[in-house]
């Protein structure tokens, strides 16, 4: 589960400092499509799935859906939040509505993936649990 979070955690901190080193005014679309619209959902969808599907951490693991709802949202706050912020020198409010986007993304891919563990439990226990 370390690895799972670390990878994660890496993926979120590369595309934050992709944004803030290798990312000029124009690339504002294409980094949003990659980094936001892609990479880290599909970041989140996964590493969901393999908590679910593992079942690590038992019932605890749903506390992830909305630590990862709130991570989704950070990242967009501490890039296009926080450079509009200093070029304007004003104060956004984070956009918390991106954390239902973030959950739900997380909700779907832990929830395949306990779907798939407790097919593998019935499966292991000749279809009783």
């Amino acid at each position: 589960m370390k690895v799972l979070l670390t990878v994660y955690l890496g993926v979120w901190i590369w595309a934050l400092a992709a944004y803030w080193f290798f990312t000029g005014g124009s690339d504002a679309m294409g980094y949003s499509l990659l980094f936001l619209w892609l990479l880290l959902p599909a970041t989140t969808f996964v590493v969901s799935f393999l908590t679910g599907k593992k079942d690590y951490w038992g019932k605890l693991k749903w506390f992830l859906v909305p630590a990862f709802g709130l991570m989704y949202m950070l990242a967009e706050y501490a890039t296009f939040g926080a450079s509009y912020m200093a070029y304007h020198r004003t104060f956004l409010q984070p956009q918390l509505g991106m954390i239902p986007a973030g959950m739900l993304i997380s909700l779907a891919g832990m929830g395949i993936g306990f779907l798939c563990f407790r097919r593998s439990q019935r499966k292991r226990n000749g279809g009783n649990v």
